[in-house]
């Protein structure tokens, strides 16, 4: 049981880190940002920085490495979004 635990984790901590990495591709080919909504990505960063706290503070490399991910994809649409008005 403790095995199928560790592969949901795992999948849900990689569909987790990949969530915003297809919408940094699409704008970094298209050059295009403008449907973006600053709300959304200021949202992501907070959330990332949040759970990367608390999966430190709990020593859970799955929390803290799985956000330190997402966090870096938010990073990468704010820049995107700055870059390309």
């Amino acid at each position: 049981m403790n095995n199928l635990s560790s592969i949901f984790g795992l999948l849900g901590s990689i569909a987790a880190a990949s969530l915003f990495f297809p919408q940094v591709f699409k704008s970094y080919k298209t050059k295009q940002t403008k449907e973006l909504a600053w709300f959304t990505i200021i949202i992501g960063m907070f959330n990332g920085i949040c759970w990367i706290a608390y999966g430190l503070l709990k020593l859970d490399p799955f929390i803290y490495v799985t956000n330190t991910v997402l966090f870096i994809g938010a990073l990468l649409l704010m820049f995107l979004k700055t870059k390309y008005k």
